[in-house]
């Protein structure tokens, strides 16, 4: 008898653990968008429908340049990136995208300050157009729903 009794001991424990291994998955919750997206230096310079052209990328930049460039030599200095790296880190923590002096030359010009934002423009622009979308400076954004030809002006429906 106690062959008998030690496999429906087996059979038991073999068929809990088969229904605890049973449980219905958990369902995933969709991840949150990223509080500060990779796009957000291009941002500022997007038009109100959100849409960004190289143009209005690049008056941006100089605007900005133009700011920061307090002896207004077209060269950043030491102190110059220095504070400017220090708003970028305030801003965006670990995703800032920090000045380096790539030319090793003591002068932080223009082409440097904006070779970050155009190498980022040129990665999002897969079509080669000059215009980046909406949805492509924020990723996961819905697209603006074209406006209907039969809807009223203010949008109501009409009265019946």
């Amino acid at each position: 008898m106690g062959k008998k009794s030690s496999g429906a001991a087996a059979i038991f424990l073999v068929l809990c653990l088969t229904g605890c291994a049973s449980s219905p998955p958990k369902k995933r919750e969709a991840p949150e968008p990223p509080k500060h997206p990779m796009t957000a230096m291009l941002l500022p310079y997007a038009a109100p429908d959100g849409t960004l052209t190289r143009a209005q990328m690049e008056a941006g930049l100089k605007r900005d340049f133009a700011k920061v460039d307090v002896n207004h030599n077209g060269c950043l200095d030491s102190d110059e990136v220095r504070a400017i790296n220090a708003d970028r880190w305030k801003e965006g923590g670990s995703t800032a995208s920090p000045l380096i002096d790539f030319k090793q030359n003591g002068c932080f010009d223009f082409d440097e300050y904006a070779a970050t934002a155009r190498s980022l423009f040129d990665q999002l622009d897969r079509d080669g157009t000059g215009k980046l979308t909406a949805q492509q400076l924020k990723p996961g954004s819905k697209p603006a729903q074209p406006a209907k030809a039969d809807a009223p002006a203010g949008g109501n429906p009409p009265a019946k």
